[in-house]
């Protein structure tokens, strides 16, 4: 357990939360709306 907790601090597990939680909004809002983020930067 020593090394997982070495490998993945307190910060690093934050900042992968963070990152999973803000992706899934992103899909939800997505689905929700009914927009594609591969559209939108299509049609720039």
């Amino acid at each position: 357990m020593t090394l997982f907790n070495k490998i993945f601090s307190t910060k690093t597990l934050l900042q992968i939360v963070c990152v999973l939680g803000a992706v899934v909004v992103m899909k939800v809002l997505s689905a929700h709306y009914d927009f594609s983020w591969a559209t939108a930067l299509a049609a720039e």
